[in-house]
């Protein structure tokens, strides 16, 4: 009897030790991040801001948050995210800012370092960006009717959108008012842009890559081997052939 428990106790301690190894991640409390931009003190002079900073060891996602102006006296908390990259970008409108980062994983998490900014935007209304919002670059989708959205840019009276084929040919071109509009994709891959427009100005385009989808794919006919063949080599070659239909084509 002793044997069988003995035999039942050591796989269950060595699962015990595989699961230790797993859930307990290394304690990262005493880390520190380091802030790469915005510095503290520092003058943006763009309305779309990267945020970076360097990696902790072991840390699985970063807490980033944005207050204005300050977290002490905060009038809005902007941002509260996680990530699980040490980047972000995004929009923000002409103030004075104060933004901190924190590394965390399953079982600890560092102190957040922070930095003071100052936002002020651009004058040449040409040099602002259009921060597109959704659908992600590269997104694939069996939907044709896709809705858009983007940012606003202050000083905007219109937003331009066009639809692009892969040799940039322009299949549709909308404008509006808003952030946000709907417009029908055509089957395969195609590109969307947004640009800010006011009465005599123009920023760059903001630019992205979709996939559209919707067609099933064809039923593939088996060519080799053939059903029910007896083979004496052990290195078998697979093929098939499939009618072509638009899409991805996988």
């Amino acid at each position: 009897m002793n044997k069988y428990i003995l035999f039942l106790i050591f796989p269950f301690l060595f699962l015990c030790v595989s699961c230790e190894e797993i859930l307990f991640e290394e304690d990262i409390s005493g880390e520190t991040i380091l802030l790469i931009a915005p510095k503290d003190s520092s003058v943006v002079e763009s309305t779309a801001v990267n945020f970076s900073w360097n990696a902790v060891d072991q840390a699985t996602s970063y807490r980033l948050q944005i207050a204005k102006p300050n977290f002490e006296n905060a009038t809005q908390i902007v941002t509260d995210t996680t990530v699980s990259t040490t980047n972000y970008r995004t929009t923000l409108v002409k103030s004075d800012y104060q933004w901190r980062v924190q590394g965390m994983n399953s079982g600890s998490k560092t102190a957040f370092s922070q930095a003071r900014f100052t936002l002020k935007e651009n004058e040449d209304f040409s040099a602002r960006e259009v921060q597109l919002i959704t659908p992600v670059d590269n997104k694939i989708t069996n939907v044709t009717a896709t809705a858009m959205q983007w940012q606003s840019v202050n000083g905007a009276s219109l937003y331009r959108i066009q639809i692009l084929d892969t040799n940039d040919k322009v299949l549709a071109e909308q404008t509006t008012e808003e952030t946000s509009i709907q417009l029908t994709f055509p089957e395969g891959e195609s590109f969307w842009q947004v640009r800010a427009e006011n009465s005599t100005q123009s920023t760059l385009y903001s630019k992205r890559s979709i996939v559209t989808d919707t067609k099933n794919p064809k039923k593939p006919v088996l060519v080799t081997p053939a059903n029910e063949s007896v083979l004496s080599d052990a290195t078998v070659s697979f093929s098939w052939t499939r009618e072509a239909v638009a899409g991805t084509g996988k």
